[in-house]
């Protein structure tokens, strides 16, 4: 299976759970067991291993998911981990998860924003940011800051595909330009 199927196909078992846990009403429950999961799939080759090698019997690999879910997540979740197991598409998991992730975002209205400054800022300054950006944007903005000392200063700020960048760095890298341009360097 190509990677582009597997993305596709992780689309559709998040578009089904979600509608499966939106009727329950654990729609944000059901995500974050979902991310929970698939982060624990993601740190360990072992337990990749486990469920994906043919050589260990189906039945074993049901009683293990049901030993991990039963009473630790809600009935939803557990159900679709069986459905994925016995349709052999657990290895579609991290897409499933990725997938999920921007379902609740669209539905709660998130929005993911990365925010890059030169250097680390506090927690009342993101949250100054969260605030400014969810005026501007009229949804949550989920902020993920991450510290990129060659920026010099200022910050740059992605939202989607739109790049905001007010980095010292671009400023200097505009005045060389201007500067080239002229005829001065």
């Amino acid at each position: 299976m190509s990677g582009r199927d597997v993305g596709t196909l992780g689309a559709v078992y998040a578009e089904a759970l979600a509608a499966a846990a939106d009727g329950k009403g654990l729609l944000e429950q059901v995500g974050g067991e979902l991310a929970g999961f698939a982060a624990v799939w993601a740190r360990h080759a072992d337990v990749r291993t486990f469920f994906l090698s043919g050589a260990i019997a189906r039945d074993a690999k049901q009683k293990a998911l049901d030993a991990v879910a039963k009473g630790r997540t809600s009935e939803v979740f557990g159900n679709f981990l069986q459905v994925m197991l016995s349709r052999s598409r657990l290895e579609a998991l991290p897409e499933t998860a990725q997938a999920y992730g921007k379902i609740l975002d669209r539905r709660l209205h998130r929005v993911p924003v990365v925010l890059q400054t030169a250097a680390p800022v506090t927690e009342a300054d993101l949250e100054a940011w969260r605030a400014r950006l969810r005026v501007a944007l009229g949804q949550e903005p989920v902020l993920a800051h991450e510290v990129r000392p060659a920026l010099i200063g200022g910050a740059v700020l992605r939202v989607g595909d739109t790049v905001a960048d007010g980095s010292v760095r671009r400023r200097l890298v505009e005045l060389r330009s201007r500067f080239q341009r002229a005829g001065h360097v």
